[in-house]
């Protein structure tokens, strides 16, 4: 694949920069989740972000996943029209199974790229360890499940199935990943539950994203900003399904991860 000079990106960018200040923040969706129902969740979404006609009218799970789909599909038309010529778009919407979309990217001369996916990787592979050990799978297809190309050895898992969570931990102690494994661990030995983990994995990866805020030529910004627009769009999904399903407040606070703005 040739690969583009950074300026080629100057006007994708500007329009990203432009896009991003209607992005919603953690706050926004924190107030929502404690709103009294749905209408009054999606009005407080809505008027702090960037949405299709009718998304704050939507009452049902139907209507909802309607109305998320018409968004995903906008999203894509505007990666195609900034970047009528890049893998980007495809990328993009492999970003929850970056071991595909790690194999895309070679080529594409972007290590922030090639670091947020293998990052992704290697988060992939803490919750399919922790997943699999808790289900009782036998090691054999904990390793046919296991993604390859991030950051940590393979044998670290694959090769430690039968270690301690402690012994594991110890591991990644020198590596970024060692709290989001202790409150993992502590959150399914306490409360037997991996809304910690899912949520701290968002959130180490939305941190990964934001040092592009600040990149001016590239195809980064535009990257950054495609997935926290999906982000955002999951978290759209938590927040009103929840209202949906009568859910109390505080369960569905839990469950909202880190913005990008």
């Amino acid at each position: 694949m040739k690969q583009r000079s950074p300026l080629d990106y100057a006007y994708a960018v500007g329009r990203v920069r432009a896009l991003e200040t209607r992005l919603v923040g953690k706050a926004v969706f924190r107030e929502a989740a404690g709103a009294p129902d749905l209408p009054a969740a999606l009005k407080t979404i809505c008027e702090a972000g960037r949405f299709l006609d009718g998304f704050a009218d939507v009452r049902t799970t139907p209507g909802l996943d309607a109305a998320l789909e018409g968004e995903r599909a906008c999203l894509a038309a505007l990666l195609t029209e900034l970047l009528p010529d890049s893998v980007i778009p495809e990328i993009v919407g492999l970003d929850s199974r970056p071991h595909q979309a790690l194999a895309l990217a070679e080529g594409l001369g972007s290590p922030f790229i090639t670091a947020h996916l293998r990052r992704g990787i290697d988060l992939g592979n803490i919750k399919i360890f922790l997943r699999a050990r808790r289900l009782g799978l036998p090691e054999e297809k904990f390793a046919a499940m296991a993604l390859r190309g991030g950051f940590l050895e393979d044998e670290l898992f694959v090769g430690g199935y039968a270690a301690t969570d402690s012994e594991i931990g110890a591991r990644l102690a020198p590596t970024p990943y060692a709290g989001l494994w202790e409150s993992a661990v502590r959150a399914l030995e306490e409360r037997d539950t991996f809304v910690d983990l899912e949520r701290g994995i968002e959130d180490s990866l939305m941190a990964g994203l934001r040092p592009a805020l600040t990149t001016v030529f590239g195809p980064e910004p535009v990257y950054a900003y495609a997935l926290a627009k999906r982000r955002e769009l999951r978290l759209v999904r938590i927040v009103a399904s929840g209202k949906i399903n009568g859910l109390p407040a505080a369960l569905i606070g839990e469950r909202i991860s880190d913005t990008y703005v």
